[in-house]
């Protein structure tokens, strides 16, 4: 079977096989029940330390969908979260590399503040992608960083094309989202963040109905490219208009 099919793709990210309802259960820890009570605590942070922004909830679509933001700072999941509020944030559920999840102290905060999926997204990101259509499949939201792990230097490094690729074969639309301030306040290396200006800017959603119709007589991977680079231009788009404000 040619690797350019849809069929190749669907076969090794599993997309047909039977999901179990109770799936989920595995990712949600007893240290939820603190969970309200961290983000009561730390919105008077959000609001006055970290100077938090929300700007484009609007766009955020019927569920199931894919969160997709540029990743430059432990923070980033935190402050999506607390911008989404407590209705969706218990909707989502988020891929963690092992590298931070393996962490005892890193992995006891992100129990409480999300739903955590432990994956090894750096040598292989077929599990993530697996794991990430299951949560689609059982309606709910995927956080996914198209990067496939965080940056060291606040700049965008290159997309990786799984994000597309579960987009179109799952059909679920895809949120641009764009955050800044949290590189300038806990860059990797730091464990306390420092004041500032914190964004976060949810772009109009993508929607797969076209890019699915074009698998009918292009190769699937590069329409799963091109999602991802449309992706991509949609963050540096909400980038610019944050930077133009």
């Amino acid at each position: 079977m040619s690797q350019g099919t849809s069929e190749y793709w669907r076969k090794l990210i599993r997309i047909d096989d039977p999901v179990p309802e109770n799936y989920l259960k595995e990712f949600k820890s007893p240290l939820e029940i603190f969970r309200p009570l961290f983000y009561l605590i730390i919105d008077p942070i959000c609001r006055f330390y970290l100077k938090v922004r929300v700007f484009g909830l609007e766009n955020l679509p019927n569920i199931p969908y894919i969160i997709a933001p540029n990743h430059v700072s432990a923070l980033d999941q935190t402050m999506v979260s607390y911008a989404i509020g407590s209705r969706r944030r218990n909707q989502m559920y988020t891929l963690a590399v092992k590298h931070f999840y393996d962490r005892p102290f890193a992995r006891f905060f992100m129990k409480i503040a999300a739903n955590v999926m432990r994956i090894d997204s750096e040598q292989d990101f077929f599990p993530a992608i697996r794991a990430a259509v299951k949560v689609i499949k059982l309606g709910k939201i995927i956080y996914i960083n198209p990067e496939g792990t965080r940056s060291e230097t606040g700049e965008m490094i290159p997309f990786r094309v799984g994000v597309g690729m579960l987009a179109v074969e799952t059909g679920a639309p895809i949120v641009p989202v764009y955050i800044h301030g949290t590189y300038q306040s806990m860059p990797p290396g730091k464990v306390f963040p420092k004041p500032s200006n914190v964004t976060v800017s949810f772009g109009e959603p993508i929607y797969m109905e076209g890019y699915i119709k074009r698998k009918q007589t292009e190769m699937a991977y590069d329409v799963y490219r091109v999602i991802t680079d449309e992706l991509l231009k949609r963050i540096i788009s909400l980038k610019v208009r944050k930077e133009n404000l």
